[in-house]
């Protein structure tokens, strides 16, 4: 079941916001801040099914349906009889479960056509009344029907902390969607009367390659773009438009704004026609079809955990399983036997690496490393990052005979390639590359909004943001002799990162400040990029030890000499 993050915007364009003294509650906040941060969560009926509401048996009811609101103070928005609405309970109370209703009005601007617009509506259970505001600010609950916008509500949904990028799974197909190359002579019927190169389809099996994540971007009114992790949009005709290249607009095509809505526990996307996304034909295409929600019109975001490529810097080689069970720095392209996954395990912050075959890297015979079909002991690994050159070495770590200290033992590689376990000096050193994370979203984990432009067409960086601004990785090789950009299967050692809003490449201005204002990788800043957690990165200049990108309490965003342990961590 589908629990998000939202900011809740009232027909005055003011968000519901959660007071940190006092437990009070209003519609006053003019921003997307922490006070203004719900957390939208199911709420299961009882097994007992013993529960009445308003005199219907709560087991008569559809469970997906009901829903918690949490505040930012982990306290639950409640009702009690007389229609009060209160925000001071941590625990959930008959009181604090709601049902979501879609509701549909028409808005007419002076000027525009008329449009529909669609909004969520709140419904206490236990009072039987909808969740509301006056025209002060103060909230109450006292409408038996939503009849006015008193009681609708926009929802800015707010990524997840570390989950920007997300697979996009068909509750009724039970597969992932993917972006893959546009069928022959597919235009994208969009007014700019472009040919499009890709479409997304809905058939994977599961969430691997930067082809099956995406994420969404917020505009005002409750509508949402939907974006591949090339941040190229996609039209309710099923293809996505590349609308970094055009002209700059407020927003985007219509036929690529969305809304958002609730259905059994999953979300649903509609267009500005009332049709819903959903996997049509036998080529799956995702496309707007019907204007009614079935299971074929539900999705639900997975978390994707990265994929990575390490490139031994003995020999330049890809490590990879093409040979069979061990593992062996041996290859020169990059194909799926040389993909890896990296999922992290938070209770020892230590790493399970899967293969695009599920199955995990593990310590074997003979001091081998091998991958095996299930979880075990030996299949836990540490990651230490080299200052000097941006590189990194791995670890096997498990529990040592009788005792419950870890063992490490560090991964070396023969002449052939192979890898095995050695003593720490004599550790193979591996360079990494993001191979689904082709561009990333930044916020500093001590921090509540990503980085982003400050002004449209300005290459000053803010990091408060509400809406992340997209950053490309460019690898490449530098050297003395100057600048070769890598493709995917050659040798490198730093980066650029590139922001996608304005085509321009992080470099550093006065101050030591960072803006994206270089029009090319020429006149860019190198970096390197440390993976620290699942979901956290450090960014570090190339050829240095301790300048990383840190945010500084004012909210600027520098490049500043620290400890590697001090560094700020971006969530990605």
């Amino acid at each position: 079941m589908w629990t998000g993050t939202v900011g809740l915007v009232n027909n005055q364009h003011k968000y519901l916001t959660a007071e940190t003294f006092g437990h009070k509650i209003n519609a006053n906040g003019v921003g997307l801040k922490k006070k203004q941060q719900w957390t939208i969560e199911p709420f299961p009926i009882s097994s007992n099914g013993n529960d009445y509401s308003n005199g219907n048996r709560l087991d008569d009811l559809d469970e997906l349906e009901n829903i918690a609101i949490k505040s930012h103070l982990n306290c639950y928005l409640a009702v009690d009889s007389f229609g009060n609405v209160t925000c001071e309970s941590p625990d959930k109370t008959e009181g604090s479960r709601f049902t979501i209703t879609i509701c549909s009005m028409s808005s007419t601007a002076p000027g525009q056509p008329q449009q529909e617009q669609i909004s969520w509506a709140f419904r206490n259970i236990s009072r039987g009344y909808y969740l509301g505001t006056t025209s002060d600010g103060m909230i109450q609950c006292n409408a038996k029907m939503p009849q006015s916008r008193a009681e609708l509500w926009h929802v800015h949904l707010i990524p997840a902390r570390g989950a920007t990028m997300f697979a996009l799974k068909s509750i009724g197909r039970k597969r992932f969607a993917r972006t893959m190359p546009s069928l022959s002579g597919q235009t994208n019927g969009a007014s700019n009367g472009t040919d499009s190169s890709e479409q997304i389809q809905v058939d994977a099996t599961n969430a691997w390659g930067s082809e099956t994540l995406f994420q969404f971007k917020y505009f005002e009114g409750g509508k949402y773009a939907l974006l591949t992790s090339s941040s190229k949009h996609l039209t309710n005709e099923g293809v996505c438009l590349d609308l970094t290249k055009g002209p700059t607009a407020p927003l985007p095509p219509v036929e690529c704004l969305f809304t958002i809505e609730y259905h059994c526990g999953n979300i649903a996307f509609r267009d500005n026609a009332g049709r819903y996304l959903a996997a049509a034909g036998r080529a799956s295409l995702l496309r707007s079809r019907s204007t009614h929600v079935t299971k074929d019109e539900q999705f639900s975001f997975e978390t994707a955990p990265i994929q990575l490529a390490l490139r031994a810097t003995f020999n330049n080689k890809w490590v990879s399983t093409k040979q069979g069970v061990d593992l062996s720095a041996n290859q020169n392209e990059l194909t799926k036997p040389e993909t890896f996954q990296f999922e992290y395990n938070n209770a020892d912050q230590s790493w399970y690496i899967a293969t695009h075959e599920g199955h995990y890297w593990a310590l074997g015979g003979a001091s081998t490393i091998q991958t095996i079909k299930e979880l075990s002991a030996r299949s836990s690994f540490k990651m230490r990052w080299n200052g000097e050159d941006g590189s990194c070495s791995l670890a096997v770590s498990h529990p040592k005979a009788g005792g419950d200290d870890a063992l490490t033992k560090w991964i070396g590689a023969r002449k052939s390639g192979q890898l095995f376990t050695c003593q720490s000096d004599s550790a193979v050193k591996f360079f990494v590359k993001f191979l689904n994370r082709t561009s990333i979203n930044l916020r500093a984990s001590n921090a509540s909004g990503f980085v982003g432009l400050k002004l449209a067409g300005s290459g000053k960086l803010e990091s408060s943001r509400t809406t992340p601004d997209s950053i490309r990785i460019e690898y490449a090789y530098s050297d003395n002799n100057g600048l070769d950009f890598s493709d995917i299967d050659s040798t490198f050692n730093c980066c650029y990162l590139k922001m996608m809003s304005n085509n321009r490449y992080l470099s550093l201005i006065e101050n030591n400040s960072v803006a994206a204002d270089a029009s090319s990788a020429a006149c860019a800043q190198q970096f390197q990029i440390e993976l620290r957690s699942g979901t956290q990165i450090a960014v570090k200049t190339f050829e240095s030890n301790s300048n990383y990108l840190n945010l500084t309490k004012n909210g600027s965003i520098v490049v500043s000499n620290c400890l590697p342990e001090s560094a700020t961590l971006w969530e990605f």
